[in-house]
């Protein structure tokens, strides 16, 4: 079987950034180990000059995103992609998201399957856009996303918060597949240092992390040695950024709150292995990789009940869960991590334990069986 993969993979040398690569990247290296498949991966990028080709155990086929790509309906870049499906002839197309990838797979000539990795309309109206400009890009995206599940007939939902969300589009059959996590997760020998705890988010409104830096403060107060450490992008919004710089200073917390930027796969291992816990403070979420991340790592897991996330966090055994956008409630359940370290090590041993429905091998042969499913459809 010969499988492309529409979506977001990294550059040689480039760090993994957001979720859906890191799914998208696991997916197709789990997928291409498995004999009698050929995997390949279209990837659009705004850094690339001219199309590429990468040759080896997964094709990545490489193509710039064309100037102004949401004009006609991201139109160009589509069919930039769809020629690419026509030089590798896969026997499917598996789009990622529900922008132009998915649209991409479902324009193909192809049998074609897609995961839904978000709901745009919700993350539109927390995008925390102030200009104009970004305010209308979301509500373009909110407005193709709803033209592309309209041509949706078979889909992954990666929780069952999606089934939820989109219960309207009667046509689409629904394939309940967890994003993969990468193997190296559950191989973490935990060493949590007291008082480390870890928030591996994008700075940006959406992820909460204000919030997450006023709950810390709160907590931090009667802990001196407590440090929180942000692990993600901070590009995107320098804004919030500086805004969250000057809220943990105006808190008197600036040297014990680290933004690390966009880490190194290993350079997060490390942090997983160091934390007492994960923090995760999104005011919304569909199956946030990073949750899984950490429940493979055996690291327990502090977050906002909002979206998929209780469906992946159960409270008291493998973390706490918190009402979103209430700081106070957010300090009170890390000041249990940080007081009862037993009972944070216990927690660890059952999320990992947990963690195994993410396993990089059950999840392709889940995927194998969607396929299956949707060339015999």
């Amino acid at each position: 079987m010969r499988v492309l993969l529409y979506g977001p993979y990294p550059l040689p040398g480039q760090a993994i950034t957001g979720g859906v690569m890191a799914v998208v990247h696991a997916l197709a290296q789990g997928l291409a180990a498995r004999p009698g498949l050929e995997v390949g991966v279209a990837s659009s990028h705004t850094s690339l000059a001219r199309p590429s080709i990468e040759e080896g155990t997964v094709t990545v086929f490489r193509t710039p995103v064309t100037p102004f790509p949401r004009v006609r309906w991201y139109r160009p870049l589509r069919r930039q992609l769809v020629d690419l499906a026509g030089r590798f002839r896969p026997d499917l197309v598996h789009g990622h998201g529900t922008g132009y990838n998915a649209a991409a797979a479902l324009d193909a000539p192809y049998p074609a399957l897609v995961t839904v990795h978000g709901i745009v309309r919700q993350e539109a109206v927390l995008s925390g856009a102030a200009r104009w400009k970004e305010r209308l890009a979301w509500q373009y995206d909110a407005l193709f996303e709803a033209r592309v599940l309209q041509r949706m007939h078979q889909a992954v939902a990666i929780s069952p918060y999606v089934r939820r969300a989109f219960a309207g589009y009667r046509q689409i059959a629904w394939h309940d597949i967890p994003n993969p996590v990468d193997d190296a997760c559950f191989a973490v020998a935990r060493d949590p240092q007291p008082g480390r705890l870890l928030v591996p988010a994008r700075v940006i409104p959406r992820k909460g992390i204000d919030v997450a830096i006023t709950a810390f403060a709160q907590a931090a107060a009667a802990h001196p040695q407590a440090q929180l450490h942000i692990a993600g992008e901070t590009e995107t919004m320098p804004r919030y950024v500086a805004h969250c710089r000057q809220l943990a200073a105006d808190l008197g917390v600036q040297e014990r709150v680290r933004f690390l930027g966009n880490l190194s796969r290993a350079d997060l291992l490390r942090e997983l292995a160091a934390a007492q816990a994960v923090v995760l403070t999104a005011r919304q979420e569909t199956a946030p990789v990073a949750v899984a991340e950490a429940l493979a790592a055996g690291c327990p897991v502090v977050a906002t009940a909002v979206g998929g996330v209780p469906d992946m966090v159960t409270g008291e055994q493998t973390g706490l869960l918190v009402a979103d956008g209430d700081p106070s409630a957010l300090a009170g359940a890390l000041v249990r991590i940080l007081e009862d370290p037993g009972q944070t090590a216990a927690w660890g041993l059952a999320a990992r334990t947990a963690a195994q429905i993410y396993r990089l091998d059950a999840v392709v042969t889940q995927t194998l069986a969607a396929y299956d499913q949707v060339l015999a459809a």
